[in-house]
């Protein structure tokens, strides 16, 4: 499958565009709050502007389950690419929330679409494959994002990374213009397509604490985590911006083995164990700033974590059916990053009340237990035979 292969890959670099072009102004921040003067609650306020993206990407959604197109994706990375050009033209706080409002829209639609599109095309045996490859395409544009860019910046300028970063959405546009054909968008069944969103809702509520869980950690983790070295650690930007690259390599190396994973330990477990792994990095990093105890921590955090993303996007695909997942991982992905929007804003809150962004990571481990419990609790119902089995829970 040839052509499939193709489309799985460029699918794929459009979530590396995506992720990547978010990342980059995440990894600037411990330079922007220096040229900026941006206090730890103005950080939380960027972060909050995640709401955005999840009322935007919950109406694309609903509306890639009426009327799919291939063309839905190019308008998201145009959008991506735009909004780091007018970043060029920033020198403060209030043109920066601009910029980040245009950038959380375009964010709106790759994972909506992209996502949907991949469950779709790729239903079968090969579906938890294609989920670990996309998720971990992704990733790999994350990585070269929070690797590069605080060294970019240091050594060039903060607008390096902008450049950088404009350029590959542009290129994505362009690839799926060129390689892409409207064929291969999914065949929508009209009738279906208009059920209510409250019934795909209903088939993912037993998620609903893990997904917000999942968003705030990565939110909480890549905000706070390069600030915190750099403010009470003393780090370079590139060299905090290096480790958590390190954190999202890991991750990125375990999402493209999700599928043996799964198959040998089971989703729930994988879910449970990346919960668990989260309370207890986050609780940690509350005490070092030794790159010799962060590494190994951080190594262990990635391990887990990072395979709970695929986990879930495979849940929901169990729990709905094809003509339903544009909605599907729009409610999804709109809680995971309603959960990050809130969890960063509040974070940033107490960061500036403490002076300190260090125990903001025990509102991560709080998550991740309260997570870890809900897994508990539903295992526990379905083996009281009171909630249906989900296919390929155990």
């Amino acid at each position: 499958m040839p052509s499939d292969k193709r489309l799985l890959w460029i699918i794929s670099y459009h979530h590396a565009c995506n992720d990547g072009t978010l990342m980059a102004l995440i990894a600037l921040l411990p330079i922007l709050t220096e040229v900026m003067s941006l206090s730890y609650l103005e950080v939380g306020l960027l972060g909050f502007g995640l709401v955005i993206t999840v009322v935007v990407q919950y109406a694309v959604g609903r509306f890639a389950d009426r009327i799919f197109s291939k063309y839905l994706l190019e308008i998201g990375a145009v959008l991506m690419g735009t909004s780091f050009v007018l970043l060029l033209l920033v020198d403060d706080f209030a043109g920066l929330f601009t910029v980040v409002v245009a950038m959380r829209v375009g964010a709106a639609f790759y994972h909506p679409v992209g996502t949907s599109w991949i469950t779709r095309k790729f239903a079968g045996p090969y579906l938890e494959t294609a989920l670990g490859v996309q998720s971990g395409v992704g990733n790999f544009g994350v990585i070269i994002a929070m690797a590069t860019s605080g060294f970019l910046g240091e050594l060039y300028s903060w607008k390096a990374p902008c450049v950088l970063w404009a350029f590959m959405n542009l290129a994505a546009v362009v690839l799926g213009l060129l390689l892409v054909t409207e064929a291969s968008a999914p065949r929508i069944n009209e009738a279906v397509s208009r059920r209510s969103s409250k019934d795909t809702f209903r088939k993912m509520l037993i998620f609903t604490p893990a997904i917000i869980a999942g968003g705030a950690l990565y939110q909480i983790t890549s905000t706070f985590g390069p600030l915190n070295l750099t403010s009470t650690g003393r780090w370079s930007p590139g060299a905090a911006d290096m480790m958590f690259a390190v954190w999202i390599l890991v991750g990125t190396i375990t999402s493209y083995y999700f599928g043996a994973i799964s198959a040998r330990f089971g989703k729930l477990r994988l879910l449970a164990a990346g919960y668990l792994a989260a309370a207890i990095s986050a609780s940690l990093l509350v005490f070092t700033d030794q790159w010799w105890l962060i590494a190994p921590i951080l190594i262990f955090y990635g391990a887990f974590l990072f395979v709970t993303y695929p986990a879930l996007f495979s849940f929901v695909t169990d729990s709905t059916k094809a003509e339903e997942r544009g909605t599907a991982f729009g409610i999804l992905f709109g809680f995971q990053l309603g959960g990050g929007a809130l969890s960063v804003f509040v974070c940033g809150v107490i960061a500036d009340l403490l002076a300190n962004a260090k125990y903001v990571f025990l509102i991560a481990a709080a998550l991740s237990a309260v997570s870890l419990l809900s897994l508990f609790l539903w295992r526990s119902s379905r083996t009281d035979g009171r909630t249906p089995l989900v296919g390929g829970a155990a």
